[in-house]
């Protein structure tokens, strides 16, 4: 072209074509000299438009060699001397979000010898037709093969949303987002990693439909979340999700939402962590689990209680012990925080544990981690568990769960100084026994912790039980007859063809009838006065 001609444009060079409904004006050569592509999009309802460059390297961008289509809600570059295909998502162009990427991505022709696209007899016909000029004048309309545009993707291009925006199956598509993901998890890319949740966590912000989707869904992914009962005989695949995925409405699906990403991504790969028993990778994929969460606080997003879950399951598992007391913490703080804002009628977008479905069941899992963990931990790490779990099924209203797990969990002073906080309103204490937390709970646990313990202390932690017992249930101490089954091994008249058991009556406490008491954890004179007080038999033989 002359340079008189420069600042004419042909009409071979501009095209206009719907993506997302919305008008695109294409220019092939706005950058001078046949380079770069300029896009304009057209905005009828607020009267302006909006204008991106882009250049393609290394394309002769010669206007009889190069065809502009659209497919998918894709714009479609095709230069037949340079025989590839450039596949350009506006949105990603007019994307403010820079971390999103803004190349084309090139895709090349198949295997030499096959009929191709850039044949002479081969005629393109905008926006999807191709027309074969020989025999009967076939047309073809062609879609895209999405298969091959992603393997053409860099592996550290973020292209996830770009799938999303796809009209191919979801099952397709999600496969797609694993793959990619996988790949970098692989290779320990937490750098790019860090960027797509970013690109992810920020595309999620902006659709109300599937946080709101979100908040009740990825209740049934806490068992999952947890790990508890996961060994190395487990059937785990990275290239399968955790579960059959949870699809919101149509109005979510260009969003990977939180459900997703923990069936897709975090949890088949933490799966596989603890089933190949590799520290360094269930670091790695606790670290990638922080980001996300991180991401959704820093967008003032409310992280799923799963998502919490599976943060702590991996930071306890993988070792991290700084981190997670660290992590512990600063959820306490917040709830303070949100509390006391409440309190004084202060905004805040934070909500207290109650507030979020499932956080009975978030605590309950809490004690599961401490009381199936086959590594020991620092005892300060469990007790902040335990104190959080504690916290959250009191602010529910669960006192009689917060009793059964702590006993569950051998932590009787805390259990009975819970019941004694509740023991003024008497509905609560009938509660509490009603669903399980009986008088032999407790002393069960107070003859296994008592094991660990030095006598004095042993005597000292029974007289506290029986003080306790005498408020919470007095009628344990109520004496009653009942047939019970004695040893008569000592018995040396006894013959070979007698069995060795007999049955006599015994008058002692109800709890004596339901619980045995651990003579061996006391010198004689502590076990009989100890037998005394709580209703036992002095001998029965």
């Amino acid at each position: 072209r002359s340079n008189a001609e420069e600042n004419i444009i042909f009409p071979t060079e501009v095209s206009l074509f719907n993506f997302y409904g919305s008008i695109y004006c294409v220019e092939i050569g706005s950058l001078g000299n046949g380079h770069g592509i300029g896009l304009t999009e057209l905005d009828s309802d607020s009267s302006c438009i909006r204008v991106r460059q882009h250049k393609i390297e290394n394309l002769s961008m010669n206007a009889e060699s190069v065809s502009v289509g659209a497919i998918d809600n894709l714009l479609c570059i095709i230069s037949s001397d340079d025989k590839v295909t450039h596949f350009i998502d506006v949105a990603d162009i007019f994307s403010d979000d820079r971390r999103v990427p803004r190349e084309s991505i090139k895709v090349s022709e198949l295997a030499e010898g096959d009929v191709t696209i850039y044949d002479e007899k081969i005629s393109f016909l905008p926006p999807s037709y191709f027309l074969n000029t020989e025999d009967q004048g076939l047309l073809y309309q062609v879609g895209i093969s999405l298969p091959l545009v992603v393997k053409s993707a860099p592996p550290a291009a973020c292209i996830i949303p770009f799938l999303l925006r796809r009209k191919a199956p979801k099952d397709t598509i999600r496969s797609f987002v694993m793959e990619r993901f996988s790949a970098l998890i692989d290779t320990n890319d937490l750098c790019n990693l860090k960027k797509w949740v970013g690109v992810i966590t920020k595309q999620y912000a902006s659709n109300e439909r599937a946080i709101k989707w979100d908040y009740e869904s990825t209740v049934s992914l806490l068992s999952k979340s947890s790990l508890v009962g996961l060994d190395k005989t487990a059937d785990v695949n990275i290239t399968s999700t955790v579960g059959e995925v949870m699809i919101p409405d149509s109005a979510c699906v260009e969003t990977l939402t939180q459900t997703e990403m923990l069936q897709m991504i975090l949890l088949p790969h933490a799966m596989a962590a603890v089933k190949e028993g590799s520290s360094e990778k269930l670091r790695f994929v606790a670290s990638l689990s922080v980001h996300y969460l991180i991401e959704l606080e820093r967008l003032f997003l409310i992280p799923c209680v799963a998502l919490e879950m599976l943060v702590i399951t991996l930071l306890w598992k993988a070792g991290e012990q700084d981190e997670l007391a660290s992590f512990l913490s600063a959820r306490e703080t917040q709830r303070t925080i949100t509390r006391r804002r409440r309190q004084l009628d202060l905004p805040t977008r934070n909500r207290l544990y109650s507030e979020n479905p499932g956080a009975a069941a978030f605590a309950e899992s809490l004690f599961l981690i401490v009381t199936n963990s086959d590594t020991e931990h620092p005892s300060s790490i469990k007790k902040q568990l335990i104190s959080l779990a504690t916290t959250i099924l009191m602010e529910c209203g669960a006192t009689s769960v917060a009793v059964k797990c702590l006993l569950t969990a051998d932590q009787i002073k805390d259990a009975i100084a819970l019941c004694s906080k509740r023991s003024k309103a008497n509905k609560d204490t009938a509660e509490i026994k009603g669903v399980g937390s009986q008088a032999k709970d407790f002393f069960r646990v107070a003859a296994k912790t008592a094991k660990e313990q030095k006598e004095d202390d042993r005597c000292k932690s029974f007289y506290h039980l029986h003080c306790f017992l005498k408020q919470y249930d007095p009628t344990c101490f109520e004496l009653d007859k009942r047939k019970v089954k004695v040893s008569r091994m000592e018995d040396k008249n006894k013959s070979t063809f007698r069995k060795d058991i007999s049955t006599v009556v015994v008058e002692q406490s109800a709890l004596a009838h339901e619980v045995r008491f651990p003579d061996e954890l006391f010198r004689t004179h502590h076990c009989r006065r100890l037998r005394s007080m709580f209703g036992y038999a002095e001998s029965v033989k």
